[in-house]
């Protein structure tokens, strides 16, 4: 990388960290950042190109600082730490997940030889500068019709802010600030700048139909998801609303309200109320034990929306254990990470085997070595990254099983 194209980089996270002149707001706050933050006009800085690969005046497409979006993105949010999604180790322990995991593919022995393959390990963004390429077996998304050649963290982000109706953005939309306080003519953005209804999801020919969902975190110094069980505060990410319905606009086939064959996919959406499997939820804390509270309750493998749409009052939870109520519903992200995880499918656990010890990456598993390819095999601390860095076996026992039971309680 070249020197000017560091600094760059070095500016833009500076300025992620302690905010705007003048204000304390982020790099991201809300609506549109300042341009040359992600866009050069020439391809140049002193003379020399940002973009060795092309010549002084010729720059990438957009204008990009990045070969593509995406790697334009992870100029800023590759590593570890706050708003980090793609480290080297599968430490980014981001509430969406790490990019890290579409990278590694693990082999195992369960009844015979098994592939966990990096492709099926969560969304295949595509950031050539960081090596991260088009999902090589779908050409769309599975249950709807997004390309699979143009997914990038544009795809859902919208880089430009945006958000349906009138108003200025005056701040993110993440973080708990009261909408009704603001003067009239002022609005926050969307949650992580999520793209909201008619966003056209980095395409000219794609149209989101539902709108951003709500969802508030405790605040941008918070780096890691956490329920208390690593150490630090409990914090979290608390989902209000919407959220399925947000992710309906790629994957619209796995609602059970839209869904062909309706009742052959899980529930998921505002309408799919927990009702009674709430109280399991509060009462389970592992298997053959299930004497919990509804104060202490909360589990961040197993989120779940309040069913509320008032930031304000959805905030203060995030700094609590507190389980769901009857009127919560379960979501997407209940179960899958929306960016990458260590498991297939993007789980939040691993969904093949009856007992999360038997998950993989396991320390039983084939080491990064020939002839397992490159991307292939367990390294480092795969094992405890891929739960979070909680030794699953120490907290919830060796017959703990499949996490579902938080909620349906078979075991």
């Amino acid at each position: 990388m070249k020197s000017i194209k560091l600094l760059l980089v070095i500016m833009a996270a500076a300025l992620i960290t302690f905010g705007l002149s003048g204000s304390a707001m982020a790099f991201h706050d809300g609506g549109v950042a300042h341009c040359d933050g992600c866009h050069t006009m020439h391809n140049s800085e002193g003379g020399v190109a940002i973009n060795p690969d092309l010549p002084v005046g010729q720059g990438n497409e957009y204008l990009l600082l990045g070969s593509d979006p995406s790697s334009t993105c992870l100029n800023c949010h590759q590593g570890s730490g706050r708003y980090h999604i793609f480290s080297n180790d599968g430490s980014a322990f981001s509430p969406g997940g790490d990019f890290y995991w579409m990278t590694k593919t693990f082999t195992y022995e369960s009844h015979g030889t098994h592939t966990s393959a990096s492709s099926n390990h969560g969304h295949n963004v595509i950031a050539d500068d960081f090596g991260l390429e088009q999902d090589p077996d779908i050409s769309q998304s599975p249950g709807g019709s997004y390309p699979s050649a143009y997914l990038g963290c544009h795809s859902c982000h919208n880089p430009h802010g945006g958000k349906q109706g009138d108003g200025a953005i005056v701040g993110s939309g993440s973080y708990g600030d009261d909408p009704s306080a603001l003067p009239a003519g002022e609005v926050y953005g969307n949650f992580r700048i999520l793209g909201d209804a008619s966003y056209d999801g980095g395409l000219e020919t794609y149209d989101f139909i539902n709108g951003a969902p709500t969802a508030v975190a405790q605040g941008w110094n918070d780096i890691n998801e956490n329920d208390g069980t690593t150490g630090g505060s409990v914090s979290h990410t608390v989902y209000g609303q919407d959220m399925s319905e947000w992710c309906a606009n790629c994957h619209g086939g796995f609602l059970k309200a839209t869904a062909a064959g309706e009742g052959h996919v899980h529930p998921a959406g505002n309408a799919e109320s927990l009702s009674g499997l709430a109280t399991l939820y509060n009462l389970y804390v592992k298997t053959g034990q299930a004497d919990g509270t509804a104060s202490t309750s909360y589990l961040q493998f197993v989120p779940f929306e309040r069913h509320n749409g008032n930031v304000t009052e959805l905030l203060p939870l995030g700094t609590t254990l507190d389980g769901p109520t009857a009127g919560s519903n379960v979501m997407c992200l209940t179960c899958h990470r929306a960016h990458a995880s260590a498991f297939p499918n993007a789980g939040r656990w691993f969904f093949e085997s009856e007992f999360i010890a038997d998950s993989h990456p396991s320390n039983g598993d084939p080491t990064a070595t020939p002839p397992i390819p490159p991307d292939g095999g367990v390294t480092g601390n795969d094992v405890l990254n891929s739960y979070y860095g909680r030794d699953m076996v120490s907290e919830f026992g060796e017959f703990q099983r499949s996490l579902c039971n938080k909620c349906h309680a078979k075991d």
